[in-house]
């Protein structure tokens, strides 16, 4: 008997374990990006990114400084004006997907005005009253998956100047496919800097290439997403990186234009988002500590029960008087 109930303990003990590690992995912690910097602006009327004309603007650029992959970052942010006041809130994603340690890519952040805390909803006049902005990433996951590793700029096709027709900055660039099999889901994700080294713009291109063969070519043309007044002339320097799958990859690549919040960010000095899997986590793990203890009481329970009815025997008969 005393075997059999070991074994189940040990049992139990087991698929406890094995269901507490097949819980889905720890989010990476936040400290892993830094925010490098950012600029805002209000939304032109060609904007082709934001939601609305005049809606808040805020471009900038986020710097790995973990030591993994990370899948997917987003960042939040609230607009104040001179006296300290919130005038509104936005939360965006970082464009990019599988980012290494020591990469750099840019974020695009929205402020709709479903989100702004003056006391007209839907109002956009305060946009031009707007005198600081806090931006701070709020959640980040950790990837065990990588880019497409053998895409690169031809040499010297990377190259960006001020188109005089169009009065946008234009950056061009040929990508070409060095490995051995086929890149699916090729794009280029630019940024673009003023001489002290702000982020003043971004872009991300359509898919330049379904399906790059390898040692094929696919030529892109980037310019600012939103081109206000005298950004293109106020950019000095950019940079830019690829963003790819093989083809037998499914892939999200990088988000759409715009994501629309599922809830309203609440922006503070250091505004977070709790991401539902890591409470996932905690359940599961609860849920098994509780059921292992409660199966080692019911052992132990019955344990004591066998040992008093053990007790409660009446004594063995005398042995039989010898002849």
């Amino acid at each position: 008997m005393k075997k059999a109930l070991i074994a189940i303990i040990l049992f139990t003990l087991i698929l406890a374990s094995c269901t507490v590690l097949s819980t889905p992995r720890v989010k990476a912690d936040t400290s892993e990006v830094k925010v490098l910097s950012y600029s805002w602006y209000t939304a032109p009327a060609n904007t082709v990114q934001a939601v609305y004309v005049n809606d808040l603007i805020v471009v900038g650029e986020v710097e790995i400084v973990g030591s993994h992959p990370l899948d997917k970052v987003f960042v939040s942010g609230g607009a104040y004006n001179a006296t300290g006041g919130l005038l509104g809130s936005a939360e965006g994603q970082v464009f990019g997907n599988y980012l290494v340690p020591g990469q750099k890519a840019p974020f695009y952040m929205d402020f709709t005005p479903e989100y702004s805390t003056t006391p007209t909803v839907g109002d956009e006049t305060w946009t031009p009253f707007v005198t600081n902005v806090t931006v701070n990433v709020s959640f980040v996951e950790d990837s065990n998956e990588t880019n497409y590793p053998t895409l690169s700029f031809a040499s010297g096709s990377l190259s960006g100047a001020l188109d005089n027709t169009t009065g946008a900055f234009t950056l061009i660039g040929t990508v070409q496919n060095t490995g051995t099999i086929n890149a699916g889901s090729v794009f280029v994700v630019s940024t673009f800097y003023n001489t002290s080294g702000t982020v003043i713009g971004m872009n991300f291109t359509d898919f330049i290439s379904n399906s790059l063969a390898p040692g094929n070519v696919a030529r892109f043309v980037a310019t600012p997403t939103d081109n206000t007044n005298g950004l293109s002339n106020a950019i000095s320097n950019y940079s830019a990186f690829i963003q790819s799958f093989p083809e037998t990859t499914q892939a999200t690549p990088t988000p759409a234009p715009y994501q629309q919040p599922t809830s309203t960010p609440t922006p503070s000095t250091q505004p977070t988002v709790t991401p539902a899997p890591i409470s996932a986590n905690v359940i599961y793990i609860v849920v098994g500590a509780v059921a292992i203890i409660l199966v080692i009481l019911a052992v132990l329970l019955l344990l004591k029960r066998r040992k008093n009815s053990e007790l409660d025997l009446p004594p063995p008969p005398p042995p039989p008087p010898p002849p």
